[in-house]
């Protein structure tokens, strides 16, 4: 799990990133082929 503001996205000044509706608060998932039992537990942990 990433912050795409903090990071891919940093580069880019704020005021061009709202204009092109890119807000601060998404973040990004990825997702292989494990259990999903087990993502979801990571995913719980992680927000926690």
């Amino acid at each position: 799990m990433n912050i795409p503001t903090a990071l891919t996205h940093a580069p880019v000044p704020l005021e061009q990133r709202l204009a092109s509706g890119i807000v601060p608060e998404p973040i990004r998932l990825s997702v292989g082929i494990e259990d999903s039992r087990d993502l979801i537990a990571e995913l719980l942990q992680a927000l926690d």
